[in-house]
């Protein structure tokens, strides 16, 4: 359940970062909240809660820059190498070396009830917002200035969208972990951009190939008797490199 709800979440929103290039935008936001979470481990804080609301104030603030002219990457990159320092500087002296590996390559078989349910929601939040404005999204990538021309309120769907972004990656964080995280947001909507040409359909492709490689990643994992997060990803690619060595 933990598996497929955080691929439900991070293939829909990945179509978007896949299309407007941000893989490195998600791969930093992942390391924001992990030092958010240390922050609030020292603090006395709910880690998730405090990883949560950092991450979802600094992926606005990079895309309030980046509508000022600074890319998202260029802000990210000043970001990611930090957040990994400070993180791992902080779950050292809280001496929480189980949560600072928990949050490096995550923990799946650990999720609990409370967990499905954060789960749950946001992957609601994800499917009901690509719902509503994923076409916009995509052609605001394309074309931003003649979707703004048209009356839509691009600044505000565009703010919406880094949110939920966010708040998808800073969940999945908890299941697969930081090392992991990009390859479930960019592996299976390149998967499915091999088969489909056609944006609706790689919509609907990705959760489904993100489906079917996360139960053969998990079911590879018992077998063999390795780390599950790690399998998944192991699949995801094989399945994509699968694809794009057969495709027509």
């Amino acid at each position: 359940m933990a598996g497929i709800l955080t691929v439900i979440g991070t293939s829909l929103t990945g179509v978007h970062v896949v299309l407007r290039r941000m893989a490195f935008f998600g791969d930093g936001v992942a390391h924001i909240a992990f030092a958010a979470a240390a922050i609030g481990t020292v603090l006395g804080f709910s880690s998730f809660l405090t990883a949560l609301l950092l991450s979802i104030f600094v992926s606005i603030v990079l895309g309030y820059l980046s509508q000022k002219g600074i890319h998202e990457d260029t802000g990210i990159g000043i970001l990611f190498s930090l957040s990994m320092a400070v993180g791992i500087i902080l779950f050292s002296i809280k001496n929480e070396r189980r949560s600072l590996m928990s949050y490096m390559f995550g923990d799946i078989l650990a999720v609990s009830r409370n967990d499905l349910f954060l789960l749950a929601v946001i992957s609601l939040i994800v499917v009901v917002f690509t719902i509503l404005w994923k076409d916009k999204l995509i052609y605001m990538s394309f074309d931003r200035e003649f979707v703004k021309v048209t009356g839509v309120k691009t600044e505000s769907i565009y703010y919406t969208f880094l949110a939920i972004l966010a708040a998808t990656i800073v969940i999945a964080v908890r299941t697969v972990g930081v090392v992991l995280v990009s390859a479930f947001l960019i592996t299976p909507t390149a998967a499915a951009s091999i088969v489909a040409k056609d944006f609706r359909r790689i919509f609907l492709l990705a959760p489904i190939f993100g489906i079917i490689t996360v139960v053969a990643g998990i079911t590879a994992s018992i077998w063999i008797d390795v780390p599950v997060g790690s399998m998944i990803v192991v699949v995801q690619s094989l399945f994509f490199f699968a694809l794009l060595l057969f495709k027509r």
